[in-house]
């Protein structure tokens, strides 16, 4: 996408505290992200700091990213585990895994990873070719009005 975004992505990524207006008013900008553009590949993941409590556990957990194998095989929380190596974890999935389908948020349909247990869905929008901007939604994600927001960055 465009110098603007990523510049803007990385402010955003710079500050301690990030307003949830600030990243909302970036994913309006940004191009919806496409299934086949998020197939095939691992990325990295990075919570971003808007005082949602996701952002926290996510730490705890030591959370690496998502594996989107193809789009019907999602491991959708890698984590670090105790010798260094990035494994999925399904603990915090109800057991599952999840699939990417093309689901609208804020009024466009962009790719969206659905857990197969958990009535979550992530959203993708494309800051560039190798970064995501993504939000977490669904029943129970929303906490006093707010979104958990991350970032995603494909593994090279």
């Amino acid at each position: 996408m465009s110098a603007a975004a990523r510049s803007e992505l990385d402010a955003i990524r710079a500050l301690d505290t990030v307003p949830s207006e600030r990243v909302s008013a970036l994913w309006d900008s940004l191009e919806p992200a496409r299934v086949d553009a998020v197939a095939g590949t691992r990325w990295r993941g990075t919570g971003l700091d808007t005082g949602h409590p996701m952002f926290g556990m996510l730490g705890q957990m030591r959370w690496w990213g998502k594996d989107f194998t193809d789009p019907r095989k999602v491991d959708p929380i890698l984590v670090t585990d105790d010798t260094g190596a990035v494994v999925p974890d399904t603990s915090a999935t109800g057991g599952g895994g999840a699939s990417l389908w093309e689901v609208s948020f804020r009024g466009r349909p962009c790719a969206s990873m659905v857990y197969d247990r958990l009535p979550v869905i992530d959203h993708f929008a494309v800051v560039d070719p190798d970064t995501l901007l993504a939000v977490m939604n669904g029943r129970g994600t929303v906490r006093e009005g707010e979104h958990f927001w991350f970032v995603l960055e494909r593994e090279s």
